[in-house]
């Protein structure tokens, strides 16, 4: 009688079907992971993106020696402006949306020596409805994220 070495039929599939099964599972999990994670991620990018774009724009008008503004619109857009000239535009991600807070007509006004002379609070919603703040001071180029 010889014996065969190898696998038989029924234990193939047993070892796929119980592979599919470890690849469903941490496939699902993975996914969850992502939907956790994102908003936080994003929120984190919106706030320094932000920070970043009030810095780059009070430097551009102090080594251009003009005065600029920021304009805040509620479609995710913030427009850069020097001398009434748009010179960027950047954006948030779409499903974050700005709120009214007490941005004084939605500009941050900068003058020529790149001081930010409107105390403002930028908020914004994030995926979750939860309400994020940006906080600027007058002249001191001090930015709170809450």
């Amino acid at each position: 009688m010889s014996i065969k070495k190898g696998y038989s039929l029924v234990e193939l599939l047993v070892v796929l079907s119980i592979l599919f099964l470890i690849i469903g599972y941490c496939g699902i999990k993975c996914n969850k992971f992502k939907e956790v994670y994102s908003n936080s991620i994003e929120v984190d990018f919106s706030n320094n993106y932000i920070l970043h774009m009030l810095q780059n724009s009070s430097l551009y008008c102090k080594n251009e020696n003009k005065s600029g503004r920021l304009d805040f619109g509620f479609d995710n857009r913030v427009k850069f402006y020097c001398d009434e000239k748009l010179i960027k535009v950047y954006e948030i991600p779409k499903e974050f949306k700005f709120v009214n807070a007490d941005l004084f007509n939605c500009n941050i006004n900068i003058n020529n020596l790149g001081v930010i002379y409107t105390a403002c609070r930028i908020s914004y919603k994030d995926k979750k409805e939860k309400l994020h703040d940006i906080t600027i001071r007058v002249g001191s180029h001090y930015v709170k994220v809450k």
